[in-house]
């Protein structure tokens, strides 16, 4: 532990490509956020890649939006000149995660965050380029596979039969959902519970990514949900990377992390993920996208 502090502290003082050729020499321990569920559809897709080399995203395991966000920094980190090692650390919720990565006890989050938070920290948060572009955001109503197939949702009106469980901490979800005019709005702290809601039929539907999986299902904790077909909700707000100034590597990962996705932009990489992943999915863009409507 004290000697990656000690070579980060000489990375954040000497700064340069010297330092980071040294530090690409060895594994650069990377202290980040994922949940306990997602830690091992990461590790599934990790295992023997050479993240120096572009590889395909189409994978099972981005069924998980915060899994392809984590290849994706580590793909940028690598390309920015580090050789991560992560460290995860198990969030419940994305409350938690943005409170560890303010604080400093988290080099960067897992998980990309909405363009809002990013500019309310900007004093102790580094923000990266843009990810996923305004608008282009997409979610799904996820519920069980009997559901999704009798379910009937064609306009806005229709979801006032229903009850979704989301998370009031997804700020952006949660001002869409509650002007959506759902029958009932759910509290719930985290993903794998607002999946176990749904299945036991204490809610409708919940709100999730698309995901690249032939039949678009999502899969928390052993459960597994499909989305109501034909309709699709769009989030407003740009998303990025957030990485800690209170860290002692917070500087030095963020410059390398911002090197690599710009190479990854250019090259277009970073759009051929969220497409290979399912994340923008060709199998739904001529799904209704649902709106609040306008008095």
């Amino acid at each position: 532990m004290k000697h990656w502090l000690a070579l980060a502290s000489v990375a954040l003082v000497a700064g340069g490509p010297v330092v980071l050729a040294a530090q690409a020499a060895v594994p650069f321990p990377i202290p980040i956020t994922l949940s306990v569920a997602d830690q091992p559809k990461y590790r599934d897709f990790a295992e023997g890649k050479d993240f120096k080399k572009a590889f395909s995203y189409r994978s099972s395991d981005f069924d998980s939006s915060p899994v392809l966000e984590t290849v994706l920094i580590r793909r940028a980190l690598v390309l920015g000149g580090l050789r991560p090692n992560f460290v995860f650390v198990d969030i419940p919720n994305t409350e938690r995660e943005r409170t560890l990565v303010r604080d400093g006890e988290v080099v960067v989050a897992g998980t990309s965050q909405w363009d809002f938070f990013c500019d309310e920290n900007a004093a102790v948060l580094y923000k990266s380029a843009v990810i996923i572009p305004d608008g282009a955001f997409e979610k799904g109503l996820y519920t069980t596979k009997e559901k999704a197939a009798t379910l009937r949702v064609r306009s806005v009106g229709d979801l006032a039969a229903l009850t979704v469980c989301s998370s009031s901490n997804w700020r952006v979800d949660w001002k869409t959902l509650s002007a959506l005019g759902f029958r009932s709005l759910e509290n719930v702290a985290s993903i794998p519970s607002m999946f176990k809601m749904v299945h036991s039929d204490r809610g409708d539907v919940t709100v999730q990514s698309f995901s690249g999986n032939p039949d678009l299902s999502v899969t928390s904790e052993g459960i597994t949900l499909y989305p109501v077909p034909g309709v699709k909700l769009l989030l407003q707000g740009t998303r990025h990377f957030v990485v800690s100034k209170r860290h002692p590597s917070g500087k030095l990962v963020f410059d390398a992390l911002q090197k690599g996705l710009a190479v990854m932009a250019k090259e277009g990489e970073i759009r051929r993920a969220l497409v290979e992943s399912g994340f923008f999915n060709a199998a739904v863009r001529n799904w209704k996208a649902l709106a609040v409507q306008k008095p």
